[in-house]
């Protein structure tokens, strides 16, 4: 497949397909007129080979319990070597539908209630719950700013830690600071690890989308046999092809001793049998899809060239932090509006369009706001449109 602008331009028609980021968002914020673009949901239709295989499992009409073929596994460990260079052997991965269940999951195994898991601030929520809603307590690290990025203090949480924190989760390419992490930092947080006796879960899911001229570097890369003993890589193909709705997410566990432990979790939640799609998914895009992902980063840095310069010619005191990764913009609107609240009304009720304020990711990030790019550029032009009416009036 031979993909150009415009696949990507393709409008999204996703109302009245119990879409959770388009019908469920209008039922909470009241109207269809909406222009939703704080959930982090591409709005691009996925490779026509997985449309094809879908298709074809249609066709044939039968939808009975189904186990992952082995070609799911094999893909994930060369995609991991062709993309990374690193090598990953198939009895390392384990299947989990998402990356948040199998966090939950992960800190049931290895921690006990009342345990501590450190987290980076801001923090994408379902990974503070997965820890809060298993009964632990979450101590949160901030990033520090530097320049137009952020970087870890790992003194301040170092700080922090006390003889009942055993786990840490790290996100690469974080969300929402958008950061690649370097390999020197990478080492830093093994080191840091292995010197308090930590688990480390790393959420490896926006790896496939980087920024040209960043680099993506696995925790793997970095990861010694003392890290190896206690580290979880979680990734998923769900955001590098849009195909969250399947439900396939996979773990990298070098330790067996850990994966029988999520396994024995996996099975105490009554999980086997991941679901039709998720195999054909699973199956499908690590081996006939690849040249998607080139397609859609150049996108992606076209639509943030856009987007940077409409917001910027808009809101001339708009700070917006530099991009490394994911198809996420992170922007401080502090000195634009007086309060958070102030900035969410006008986007919301103004301008009609719907955004994700930096309090959800903690509320020392209030009055920054996560964008998504991966949008078709007609809606993102009908964004900029739409609030430069908005200001005018």
């Amino acid at each position: 497949m031979q993909y150009d602008s415009s696949f990507f331009d393709a409008p999204a028609v996703r109302r009245g397909t119990d879409s959770a980021k388009w019908d469920t968002f209008d039922r909470i914020y009241g109207g269809t007129d909406l222009i939703h673009v704080g959930c982090a949901d591409m709005d691009f239709k996925s490779p026509p080979e997985i449309c094809q295989a879908f298709k074809d499992a249609a066709c044939h009409g039968i939808f009975g319990y189904t186990d992952l073929n082995p070609a799911c596994f094999t893909g994930i460990c060369a995609w991991y070597h062709s993309r990374h260079g690193i090598k990953v052997d198939p009895e390392e991965v384990l299947f989990t539908p998402r990356i948040n269940i199998a966090c939950g999951l992960c800190i049931e195994a290895l921690t006990r209630p009342g345990d501590e898991v450190i987290l980076n601030a801001p923090a994408y929520p379902p990974l503070k719950q997965a820890a809060c809603d298993n009964g632990r307590f979450v101590l949160e690290a901030p990033l520090k700013t530097e320049g137009d990025s952020f970087v870890l203090d790992l003194p301040a949480v170092e700080a922090q830690i006390t003889e009942k924190t055993h786990f840490m989760i790290l996100v690469n390419p974080h969300n929402p600071t958008t950061r690649c992490w370097t390999v020197a930092e990478l080492k830093e947080i093994a080191d840091f690890c292995v010197r308090h006796e930590l688990y480390l879960f790393v959420d490896e899911i926006h790896a496939d989308f980087v920024k040209a001229g960043c680099i993506f570097h696995s925790i793997l890369e970095a990861a010694d046999e003392k890290l190896r003993e206690r580290l979880i890589v979680a990734n998923s193909p769900a955001k590098t092809f849009n195909v969250m709705g399947a439900q396939a997410a996979y773990l990298i566990v070098p330790n067996q001793h850990i994966r029988a432990a999520f396994n024995r979790e996996m099975q105490r939640i009554g999980e086997h049998n991941p679901n039709l799609f998720a195999n054909l998914v699973l199956k499908t895009v690590y081996q006939r899809c690849a040249d998607y992902v080139p397609a859609v980063n150049a996108y992606i840095d076209q639509s943030e060239s856009y987007i940077r310069r409409e917001f910027m010619r808009l809101f001339p005191k708009l700070r917006i932090l530099r991009r490394e990764g994911t198809y996420l913009l992170w922007m401080d609107f502090r000195e634009v509006f007086s309060t958070e609240q102030e900035m969410f009304s006008f986007f919301l009720n103004k301008a009609r369009v719907e955004v994700y304020p930096g309090s959800h990711f903690g509320m020392d990030f209030a009055g920054f706001m996560r964008f998504n790019l991966a949008e078709p550029r007609p809606m993102l032009q009908e964004i900029v449109e739409r609030i430069e009416r908005a200001l005018h009036a």
